[in-house]
């Protein structure tokens, strides 16, 4: 349960950083998070485009720690594994692959 928390800290952290602090810094579009994520994803190594990075990458991660908090001693830790394959592939699909 303590890594639920931690999770669930730095994922609010790093969301609530990039949003009250770096997102005015951040060079691109504002306005839609989706194309500010697929900016972010071309320029990484700047601090603001990082942390966004990192937050996104923990709220992908979201359903697969919080299934295998659950899960993981039951049979049902291949369907959150399941479950977290679609859920980072159509959000990962349709924030990096926009056209």
């Amino acid at each position: 349960m303590l890594f639920l928390f931690l999770h669930l800290f730095l994922f609010f952290l790093l969301s609530s950083l990039y949003w009250f602090r770096f997102r005015s810094q951040a060079e691109g579009p504002k306005g839609n998070l989706l194309i500010e994520i697929q900016n972010a994803g071309k320029h990484w190594k700047e601090t603001p485009h990082l942390v966004l990075v990192l937050a996104f990458i923990l709220f992908l991660l979201l359903p697969l720690v919080i299934g295998f908090q659950f899960y993981l001693r039951s049979d049902a830790n291949v369907l959150v594994v399941i479950v977290w394959i679609i859920w980072a592939y159509n959000w990962s699909k349709y924030s990096f692959f926009r056209e």
